[in-house]
């Protein structure tokens, strides 16, 4: 099944924080993620994120991740591609919402699309 933008934005950050809604996003999919810290330690991707996700160098494709710094010098963020130069993401003072990636284009850090280990 394809989740859709609705069935996840209004959500609260306490009902549904980033790395959550990403795994829920996928979890809509049949893909079940491993925790935040499996894939990002540090702020970087880990060995394990990088043999599931594999980092983009093209254009994001709908359900790729954007890796953002939002509050330091790390990834400390994640996002959704959506297509159309759009993302959906959770914050603390929004919640779920959409917004554009232009405005957040400075923080990125990278973008990844998962593999589940298939490269």
């Amino acid at each position: 099944m394809r989740p859709t933008i609705r069935d996840f934005v209004g959500k609260t950050w306490a009902e549904l924080p980033c790395w959550e809604l990403v795994a829920a996003y996928y979890a809509a999919q049949g893909i079940t993620l491993r925790p935040y810290t499996d894939y990002w330690m540090s702020g970087a991707p880990s060995d394990v994120g990088l043999s599931e996700w594999t980092p983009v160098h093209d254009e994001p494709r709908e359900g790729d991740i954007l890796a953002m710094n939002l509050t330091g010098h790390a990834a400390d963020h994640v996002g959704i591609c959506l297509g159309g130069g759009k993302f959906l993401h959770s914050t603390e003072y929004a919640g779920v919402c959409v917004e554009q990636v232009e405005r957040y284009r400075r923080r990125i850090m990278g973008i990844y699309r998962y593999t589940g280990g298939k490269a």
